[in-house]
């Protein structure tokens, strides 16, 4: 997981607008998307998530109020800061754009001093919205609300162009005993130390989250089950090997492997299957890896 600069998706039909747009923007090193439509801007969208849209209203095809429509009824992209900018400056239009729940709109010709202001605090407001929404705050990897939207998203991916992804589900062994006996804490600081080493582990690509007190998932993009097998023993032999404040603790983790299509092709199927052979591999005595069958 890593966090790059913030990306603008414009959406504009007038080229100059845009142009302008991007030199007024530019100067904090954004990385800028450009439409020329709502409909062209719909495609991008259905690839990219944006940090902040930037939208025109009148535009060939579909407008700036049809293409809000679309984005609000998107759960993975109704969240992101929406400003309208229009030549309709009237108290209608405004009120309009408020009604489909637009963030700001500034009305042409706009004051660029006032843009800027109003682009930064979104985004910094957006951004912490975003790590409220999607990630969980003790070991700050993804929650499972982000879970669901990345698994929907892969298996689009596999589906689309007949690719592979692997998934990994992993519980720490006896983790009740560790709170119990240490107290919740070092149950804490067990938690954070584990998603540390994971996020070590894996590749930059990969999407690990935080499903439960002690559990993870791990999805692995273009990665076929016996890599991801491969992957999954090492991390059992990693976690095992690690030190923590209390000399006395010595954790571990078992592991379940499932791959998608072999194993399914909805994150409900695969969900019961990486489950099942986690569950496996406790019952064959923990510490271990198991590979859905």
């Amino acid at each position: 997981m890593t966090f790059e600069k913030k990306t603008i998706l414009i959406v504009e039909d007038d080229r100059d607008m845009r142009k302008l747009l991007k030199m007024y923007l530019n100067h904090n090193s954004y990385q800028i998307i450009e439409a020329t439509s709502g409909d062209e801007g719909l495609n991008i969208l259905n690839n990219t998530i944006p940090d902040l849209i930037i939208c025109d209203i009148m535009m060939p095809g579909m407008d700036g109020y049809e293409l809000r429509k679309k984005i609000l009824r998107n759960e993975k992209l109704r969240l992101v800061p929406f400003v309208f900018l229009s030549a309709k400056g009237l108290n209608k239009d405004i009120i309009e754009g408020f009604k489909l729940f637009a963030d700001a709109y500034i009305s042409k010709p706009f004051d660029p001093e006032i843009l800027k202001v109003q682009v930064n605090t979104l985004l910094e407001k957006y951004t912490e919205i975003n790590r409220l929404v999607h990630f969980d705050p003790l070991t700050k990897l993804y929650n499972r609300r982000s879970l669901e939207i990345y698994f929907a998203q892969e298996l689009n991916r596999v589906q689309r162009y007949k690719q592979k992804l692997s998934i990994l589900m992993l519980d720490i062994d006896h983790f009740k005993n560790i709170n119990d006996r240490f107290g919740h804490p070092v149950g804490d600081e067990v938690l954070k130390a584990i998603a540390g080493k994971l996020l070590e582990q894996v590749r930059e690509v990969d999407i690990i989250a935080r499903i439960g007190g002690e559990e993870f998932i791990i999805l692995m993009p273009e990665t076929d089950k016996e890599t991801a097998f491969t992957v999954a023993n090492r991390l059992c032999t990693n976690v095992a090997g690690m030190s923590f404040s209390q000399p006395k603790i010595k954790v571990t983790i078992s592991i379940g492997v499932a791959s998608a299509p072999a194993d399914g092709d909805t994150p409900e199927e695969l969900l019961n299957k990486v489950d099942a052979a986690m569950y496996s591999a406790k019952r064959n005595g923990r510490n271990r890896v198991e590979m859905a069958v």
